[in-house]
């Protein structure tokens, strides 16, 4: 058979139709003068484009003839054909597509596939005889399938359609590798159905993978090659050398030629963070960096003088704002850096910051969510009032990992007033456990729990305290699945819970085989580790070795050296594939984090060599 394809440049889907059949490919501007009759089959491929496709009107009109001959015609992005016209094309990014009906083998009415953020432009009207098989829907809380019915699925708006022998698709599906469109054997389905459809053959989709994971064969061997790879990737993100900090990662929005935006705002934690990666290592290059983030981060993020007194910035935008928790985990690599003997050049600095914290907590030892200095300067009232109120936040997500500083803080200088602190904001969240406020979900709240828990019972030995930590990681192993675990929310009570234009968990629905790598399992590494320094329980080692496993796993390895390395927030644990609910208005399934993720994991992961 004779396949011809229009297109500008080549895609996933055009070099698949080349090499298995062969095609004749041209540009829209050559195509004007093709003999369109000589062809079995036609496939216009316009998303190459920047917009949707107006055909010049010679080209328009020998299609439209071509169609009309009753030969086969597929149109990718493409603005008008016949009587149909679109809108504007836009890019979307919280919107899922959803199967209307059983027509395309592998796909199921009400599954769902994901297009991050691609470039869709709606049909205005349908010719007679047209059948829609997908549709467009905003904020589907689901992981995997829609419970809707078929009328519902049907109001929403239509993006892949066939009218006879011409088959449309509204959005850009040329590069569905690149694009990494999810879940990629869904994805497949689909462009097997194209194939099929332009040719009546069925062939493998086998275009490279972008992403690649690796299966653990020797545990030393690739553990080692893992942080070795998390380095180098954040390494990258460095800006000058860390004299400037780290940027914050990568955005969600996956365009659909397969470019992944930067996160380019500076944060103070995320460059704590990545010191402590980068102290862990050894390497005495990664030991500059180390230095240069550290400098930065008590350099000029942190306020000296004024009733803000040793305040850690929170970001190079949010210049006056201060989340505790946050800049608990600038601190804490530091202090693990002291505590290991690496360097105590930055322990006075640390103290600093945890003074002013201490002095806005509240008498239950817990501190507010978050404080802006703008609002006090406005009002005239000392921040430190902040210490008068009888009640702070309840939430670990919040508080806990202050806590966790805090008590690391006395185990490297000594000063009690600090531990005494922190053992009472911990004793708060655990007297409130487990209804303590949740924030991405009940996963991320005991994820957060287990190092500072750790921490707390190395420092008091008291028997209490072990038994603080043993109650939330038994109730956290009803979560573990597929070596990692999953997240949970009971009740549903979570702040973040099903969010729309918001902060939004992962978690659709409780038994979804989903990880969160930036809210909950990201915790573990460090946590399992401190947790078996601590008690010496072998039941921790373990834990420890088998989230490892998981990490090593799920790392992202790709010639992309934008992703190489590093681990993206959603992990579909059954498709090992990072896939999720995407609605979180800037952290979806594909955004990677420099601190919080990256290097957390990778501290977590170097850490258990330091234990004796």
């Amino acid at each position: 058979m004779k396949l011809l394809i229009i297109t500008n440049r080549e895609s996933d889907l055009s070099s698949l139709l080349v090499k298995h059949f062969g095609a004749t490919t041209v540009d829209m501007e050559k195509a004007k003068a093709v003999r369109l009759d000589e062809f079995d089959s036609v496939a216009v491929l316009g998303g190459t484009e920047r917009g949707a496709v107006v055909f010049h009107h010679e080209l328009r009109t020998k299609l439209e003839a071509y169609a009309d001959s009753g030969k086969k015609l597929f149109l990718e992005f493409v603005n008008s054909f016949r009587y149909v016209y679109s809108a504007s094309a836009k890019r979307i990014s919280h919107h899922r597509l959803v199967v209307a009906d059983d027509e395309i083998n592998g796909l199921e009415q009400g599954e769902l596939l994901d297009t991050h953020a691609n470039s869709y432009s709606r049909p205005h009207f349908l010719m007679p005889n047209t059948k829609p098989l997908l549709y467009y829907h905003p904020y589907v809380p689901a992981h995997d399938r829609t419970p809707m019915s078929r009328e519902q699925i049907e109001s929403g708006e239509v993006a892949f359609w066939r009218c006879e022998n011409v088959l449309s698709c509204a959005f850009k599906i040329c590069d569905f590798r690149k694009a990494r469109l999810a879940p990629k054997e869904r994805f497949d389905s689909l462009v097997s159905y194209i194939v099929k459809f332009l040719t009546n053959e069925t062939i493998e989709i086998d275009i490279p993978e972008t992403v690649k994971h690796r299966d653990v064969t020797n545990f030393e061997c690739d553990l080692s090659d893992c942080i070795k790879k998390s380095l180098a990737w954040l390494e990258r993100y460095l800006i000058d050398d860390g004299n400037g900090g780290i940027l914050e990662g990568l955005s969600h929005e996956i365009l659909p030629d397969g470019t992944q935006l930067r996160a380019n705002s500076v944060r103070t934690d995320c460059s704590g963070e990545a010191a402590g990666a980068f102290f862990l290592s050894g390497e005495a290059d990664h030991r500059r960096y180390a230095d240069n983030l550290s400098d930065f981060c008590y350099g000029s993020m942190m306020i000296k003088g004024t009733m803000f007194d040793g305040m850690l910035r929170w970001t190079e935008e949010a210049w006056g704002v201060c989340y505790q928790d946050d800049v608990a985990r600038a601190l804490i690599p530091t202090l693990i850096s002291a505590k290991l003997g690496i360097t105590d050049k930055h322990v006075p600095s640390v103290t600093r910051a945890l003074e002013f914290l201490m002095r806005t907590t509240a008498k239950d030892g817990l501190r507010t969510r978050r404080t802006d200095n703008l609002v006090y300067l406005q009002s005239g009232t000392d921040i430190a009032s902040l210490s008068e109120e009888e009640h702070g936040y309840p939430c670990s997500h919040y508080n806990s990992y202050y806590s966790a500083a805090l008590i690391l803080c006395y185990l490297v200088t000594g000063r009690e007033d600090m531990l005494e602190m922190g053992v009472r904001g911990l004793e708060t969240l655990m007297s409130l456990y487990p209804e303590t406020t949740r924030e991405q979900s009940e996963t991320s709240e005991l994820c957060r729990l287990v190092l500072p828990l750790s921490v707390m019972y190395m420092a008091t030995k008291k028997e209490a305290h072990k038994e603080m930590l043993e109650r939330v990681v038994t109730d956290l192993e009803r979560m573990a699945y597929g070596g990692a675990y999953r997240e949970w929310d009971t009740g549903y009570k979570a702040n973040c819970s099903k969010k729309i234009d918001s902060e939004c968990s992962l978690l659709a629905k409780n038994g979804d085989p989903v990880a969160d790598l930036l809210y909950s399992v990201n915790w573990l590494p460090l946590g399992f580790a401190f947790a078996y320094e601590a008690t010496r329980d072998e039941k921790y080692k373990a834990k420890w070795h088998s989230v490892a496993e998981f990490f090593i796993c799920s790392q992202t390895l790709s010639e992309n050296e934008l992703i190489d390395g590093s681990w993206a927030r959603g992990y579909d644990l059954d498709r090992k594939e990072n896939y999720g609910v995407p609605h979180d208005v800037g952290w979806g399934p594909c955004s990677v984090e420099s601190g919080w993720t990256v290097a957390e994991i990778t501290m977590g992961l170097e850490y258990f060599k330091y234990i004796d």
